[in-house]
């Protein structure tokens, strides 16, 4: 496996951060700029691999990067391919986000099926059908899959989502954001993620209704305009550190993260686990000295005197902030049911907690029961489970308690979190990095 950490817990962690951008934005913002005349500016864009990968692949087909200081700015007005280059793209999921604006741009696209985090059976079918429901064709060859837009497109149509993807609902608002028409998208994803994007296409000259709901009207234009574009804090992010000054009973105040559509889901389930998370102007101050203790009175139950925590789309508790709090509830008194609808493999971290010392059965692959009593770990030697959210959830537990862990795989984590390491020794952990 990729990266090893040792990480030597029980310090409190105490200190100031500042939120990464949220990564889903600048993902889902970046395939936009195979749309604009001029180029998008985008702020603060992080060195992660996706990124990386988005530019690399924008290079190759003829696009122009320049990077002054903060600023990275994309032109993409002089690409002259469609067809992604497979040593590329086969590398991450977020390939396929190309899609809606390859066709508007080019009348077709052709792209490697993605790879990525190993995290369920991630089907693309929401993007196949809501394409064939465009009136788009589609393909697949052994390791490829062909959109071709036919001259008697949709250029009014209504689009139904098999499920509220963030991916597909964003591959869909960009290709009709560029296309002469009017497109509905019904039980689209509105997480914030999805929202700045959304923003954004409106800033280069689509009119879009609806944007926080679920139910989008999109009337586009052939000529979208230059923009910038700034991602907003990412949520799971301030989580993470919220369940870091939990399970090391430290405190930590979370810059410029107080804003409400944003954080006000999340803090309210903290509250349930006792755990103490001030507003303070525009940060949030995570105070992890009073006790954790799971609130039965106010959670949903799944069973006599067994709450239960399920994720839910947007603005239901987010799928991606569910393996930190299964760290966390294992720091808390009382037992809890966590469930993961969404993805079949979301619980394979959980092996790697049970051999620290955490005592969660395991219903089935998308339930488990997180037993009584807080935990004490006792570290060892760990491996990552191929999930950013899981491995991060691993990381935190090493936190926790005055022993020594060896964490495999942490190469991962920099997919999302690229200077993880460093941030939380600033907050006083002990980390350091060995060779693999």
């Amino acid at each position: 496996m990729n990266g090893t950490y040792k990480i030597t817990g029980g310090i409190p962690l105490k200190g100031q951060v500042t939120p990464i951008p949220n990564k889903n934005s600048i993902l889902g913002a970046l395939p936009v700029s195979v749309l604009s005349d001029g180029g998008i500016k985008f702020v603060d864009l992080p060195k992660t691999s996706d990124v990386s990968y988005f530019l690399e692949i924008f290079e190759s087909c003829g696009a122009t990067i320049e990077i002054n200081n903060k600023t990275t700015t994309v032109d993409c007005s002089e690409i002259y391919s469609f067809d992604i280059p497979p040593e590329i793209g086969r590398k991450f999921r977020g390939v396929f986000s190309l899609t809606g604006p390859l066709l508007a741009r080019f009348d077709q696209a052709v792209l490697p099926l993605p790879g990525g985090c190993q995290l369920g059976m991630r089907s693309i079918s929401s993007h196949v059908n809501a394409f064939r429901e465009l009136g788009i064709h589609v393909d697949f060859s052994e390791d490829s899959v062909i959109f071709k837009r036919p001259p008697d497109y949709l250029r009014k149509a209504k689009v139904w989502l098999l499920e509220a993807s963030v991916t597909a609902t964003l591959n869909v608002a960009a290709y009709a954001a560029a296309v002469d028409g009017e497109i509905e998208i019904v039980d689209a994803a509105c997480e914030p993620h999805v929202c700045d994007v959304l923003n954004a296409l409106v800033t280069m000259g689509a009119k879009i209704e609806g944007i926080g709901s679920n139910h989008l009207f999109i009337k586009g234009t052939t000529a979208l305009k230059e923009c910038t574009f700034e991602a907003s804090p990412d949520f799971v992010d301030i989580a993470g550190y919220i369940v870091a000054a939990a399970v090391t009973k430290g405190t930590i105040t979370i810059s410029d993260s107080n804003i409400p559509l944003i954080v006000d889901g999340i803090i309210k389930w903290f509250k349930l686990f006792g755990m103490s998370v001030v507003r303070d102007g525009n940060n949030i101050i995570a105070d992890g000295t009073c006790d954790l203790c799971i609130n039965t009175t106010e959670f949903p139950l799944a069973g006599k005197d067994l709450p239960k925590f399920v994720t839910r789309p947007w603005p239901g508790f987010p799928v991606d902030v569910l393996p930190v709090m299964v760290t966390l509830a294992t720091k808390a008194k009382g037992r809890i049911l966590f469930q993961n609808w969404m993805y079949e493999s979301g619980f394979d971290f959980v092996r790697e907690l049970t051999y620290m010392g955490a005592e969660i059965y395991m219903s089935d692959p998308q339930r488990i029961i997180v037993m009584d009593s807080p935990v004490k770990y006792k570290g060892g030697e760990v491996g990552s489970p191929g999930i950013i959210q899981g491995t991060k959830a691993i990381f935190l537990a090493a936190l926790a308690d005055n022993e020594t862990t060896i964490l495999h795989g942490t190469n991962i984590l920099k997919r999302r979190y690229p200077e993880i390491d460093k941030t939380y020794k600033r907050l006083g952990a002990n980390i350091e990095p060995l060779e693999s």
